[in-house]
């Protein structure tokens, strides 16, 4: 079968050739360095981490040939940048994994991209690279709350859903509104999901049709991050009856 070969412009950059490290055996020996991030206690202000593993352990690292990371307990992806090679890995929230890198630095950079107080990332720095092994990527524990038939379709208001203090990932909610009355022309509630910190996580409306007694909101796979509970609000509206909400999430 014939290729057709696309428009395309000459690569005009030097590419320079690094020395790959996966049969490069250290002069040290085998070795690795564990590290642990708490988020925003390790990092403070900043939302990076800078490692150097030649000269700030009791055997100095030759090479970095892969890590090992337990991203597990962080509910927000975490990047490892290598500036020397340009080579970036990105370890997804709540997942752990060996990964070899692409580097003939002994520097690097670990940042989380959207990290809260709580989140802890592991990891191990390898000279070399281990035998492969089969993991299993573990299941994250959803937690689950919600309130039922609350009757403030019509005043409007603000309840709350997950309690303050608690931290976390929503990943998926539904909401449903029932009236005793059903409208005789369609109507909209405005509705949202809003955490502790006042940020809006979620907007939408309930829509009823004329005629409708019951209208539903659901959504699933989601991962939004919040911050010192979630509350569901609603708007005032000409409408009478209750709400029900349940909503899903996951704790570092």
């Amino acid at each position: 079968m014939p290729l057709t070969i696309p428009p395309f412009v000459q690569y005009q950059e030097p590419m320079f050739p690094l020395r790959g490290l996966w049969h490069v055996p250290p002069p040290e020996g085998d070795f690795f360095i564990t590290a642990e991030i708490q988020w925003q206690v390790t990092t403070g202000a900043t939302s990076a981490v800078q490692f150097s593993v030649s000269g700030n352990s009791p055997v100095a690292l030759s090479q970095i040939a892969a890590l090992y990371v337990d991203n597990s307990r962080c509910g927000s992806d975490v990047g490892f940048l290598f500036p020397d090679s340009a080579f970036q890995l990105i370890v997804p929230a709540y997942t752990q994994g060996l990964y070899p890198v692409l580097t003939n630095a002994t520097m690097f950079y670990a940042q989380g991209m959207f990290t809260e107080a709580g989140d802890i990332t592991i990891f191990q720095i390898c000279n070399s690279i281990p035998p492969p092994v089969s993991i299993t990527p573990p299941t994250p524990e959803q937690s689950f709350a919600g309130i039922a038939a609350e009757p403030f379709l019509a005043a409007g208001g603000t309840v709350q859903l997950v309690a303050a203090g608690t931290n976390g990932t929503l990943e998926g909610f539904n909401i449903i509104a029932t009236v005793a009355t059903p409208p005789a022309t369609p109507q909209v509630v405005g509705v949202s999901i809003t955490d502790g910190a006042g940020a809006t996580l979620w907007y939408g409306v309930l829509a009823f049709s004329a005629g409708q007694t019951t209208t539903t909101i659901d959504l699933s796979g989601l991962r939004l991050r919040f911050t010192n509970g979630l509350a569901l609000n609603v708007s005032p509206s000409s409408l009478s009856g209750d709400v029900t909400a349940n909503v899903y999430f996951s704790v570092p």
